[in-house]
């Protein structure tokens, strides 16, 4: 008699099984299509009403409040999913790829290239790199240890390690001084051996006074011996004050 109890409870179990497992299913089915799409993962981003459109329209307003408008609008995009950053990414480039750039006559621009470089730094854009390198001696004609009117500095040196194959063949490869300068410093932010390997090799190649100098003074106030062997980043013991107040203005050097 037990046994035939037991029995019919399993049997009871087991049929219901199904349904309770189809009800779960359809729950998580209306619960997705109640919250909308985008809530679990998101592999589609539309810019349906301009909003990116709008958003670099007001990085490139100059005008504070508006600018962090159109960055936090822009950033908050990003995050929604890779689909998000990559469209932010591509929107970026193409509004900053302007063959005919004057930052001097053109404040607009100068505004957008000083944001929009350092949102590609921000998201790691590599697939920006090309574009920024090319722009390195960009500036609005004036200078800042902190380089912000050197934009371009701006978004390369965010990117690390990732920028210094392409820093290299910039410093080695291109005919613009400015461009090698900037290719040069960008190294030296960077840091790290592969960072100061490219600047020792190309120092012997240079045949650009100002630019020789300035490698061979970033070499100097930057790289040491340390417990991990040769190092070159900001740590140097001899890099104080007046060290990199040089290193600064051997930057500035015009031959």
């Amino acid at each position: 008699m037990i046994f035939a109890h037991s029995t019919l409870i399993l049997a009871v179990v087991l049929l219901t099984m199904p349904i309770y497992n189809r009800a779960i299913k359809i729950d998580l089915h209306q619960l997705q299509r109640s919250v909308g799409p985008g809530v679990f993962y998101k592999d589609d981003c539309r810019n349906e009403s301009g909003t990116i459109g709008m958003a670099l329209l007001q990085l490139s307003s100059g005008d504070y409040n508006q600018t962090h408008k159109g960055r936090n609008v822009l950033v908050n995009f990003a995050r929604q999913s890779n689909a998000c950053r990559q469209e932010v990414v591509r929107a970026l480039i193409k509004e900053m790829d302007n063959p005919n750039l004057d930052f001097e006559k053109q404040p607009s621009n100068y505004y957008l290239w000083r944001e929009g470089s350092q949102l590609l730094g921000e998201f790691k854009a590599i697939e920006a790199l090309d574009l920024l390198i090319s722009h390195l001696d960009k500036t609005n004609g004036f200078h800042s240890a902190s380089m912000v009117f050197q934009p371009a500095i701006l978004g390369v040196r965010q990117m690390g390690q990732a920028a210094v194959p392409k820093l290299r063949l910039a410093l080695k490869q291109d005919p613009k001084v400015r461009i090698r300068m900037a290719a040069a410093y960008c190294l030296t932010d960077i840091g790290g051996k592969p960072a100061m390997n490219a600047l020792t090799q190309a120092q012997a190649g240079e045949t650009n006074q100002c630019v020789a100098n300035f490698i061979r003074v970033s070499l100097d106030t930057f790289a040491y011996r340390s417990k991990m062997g040769l190092s070159f980043d900001n740590q140097a013991p001899q890099a104080n004050t007046n060290a990199r107040r040089n290193w600064q203005l051997a930057f500035q050097c015009v031959e």
